[in-house]
């Protein structure tokens, strides 16, 4: 790539100021390949795939894609007000990428929450017209009745809402689990959508949003990249 310094890339990819990024070399900090880099302006004929930052190899990917198995007590904000925030989980230089959450989960909701600093990826994502279903588990204080069922499917009318809100998928896994899947997303809107129909919800998850399902590996509070499949998959 051409003109594409150490310094240049190590900017790009979050580690602050270029003035930061040349101290970082010249303190021997950066290697490529095994080697450490003596000259912040050295010039790369290529990206590397990789390159070690105080004996950490890091990707060099720019454009983030990612998914978290966000645990409770966590708030979807830059600036919480009440709880820690869960971008403290990712690597200071991501959030120097500009990342930034994909839609939102409360705080006492845990499970799949990606993450991107591409604008359009982000909105399309988000965007209700294409009808992007998000599929929670929820575990009910009480059994739910075929009643239930079929108020929640027919939709619910919450309240301070101009809109019924409608179950559009919802397979009842036990007697007091089911899984449910949405469109919008609002505050609490799984919560409220059962509380409307006098039912209670004690734990919930998003397994999945799109076609893409929360990776079984990852335990709570840990994130991983999401692969060229999964991008593929959103995207279209």
């Amino acid at each position: 790539m051409q003109n594409l310094t150490v310094e240049r890339l190590l900017s790009r990819l979050g580690f602050g100021t270029r003035k930061n990024c040349r101290a970082l070399v010249r303190s021997g900090l950066v290697k490529i390949a095994g080697r450490i880099v003596e000259d912040p302006f050295e010039e790369l004929s290529e990206k590397p795939a990789t390159i070690t930052v105080n004996d950490e190899e890091i990707s060099t990917v720019e454009e983030l894609y990612l998914m978290l198995n966000k645990p409770c007590g966590l708030e979807c904000s830059h600036q919480p007000r009440d709880h820690e925030s869960v971008f403290s989980i990712f690597p200071e230089r991501f959030l120097e990428m500009e990342l930034n959450c994909i839609g939102r989960l409360d705080a006492d909701t845990h499970g799949l929450l990606l993450f991107s600093n591409q604008g359009q990826f982000i909105h399309r994502v988000e965007s209700p017209k294409k009808g992007m279903l998000k599929t929670y588990e929820a575990k009910l204080a009480r059994p739910i009745t075929d009643g239930q069922i079929r108020l929640l499917k027919e939709g619910v009318q919450l309240k301070g809402e101009k809109k019924p809100f409608i179950a559009r998928e919802l397979e009842k896994v036990s007697e007091t689990v089911v899984r449910i899947s949405i469109a919008e997303g609002i505050y609490h809107e799984v919560r409220r959508m059962f509380a409307a129909v006098s039912n209670h919800v004690e734990d919930l998850e998003r397994i999945s949003i799109g076609e893409v399902k929360l990776d079984p590996q990852l335990k709570l509070g840990e994130w991983r990249f999401l692969t060229a499949e999964e991008i593929q998959r959103m995207k279209n």
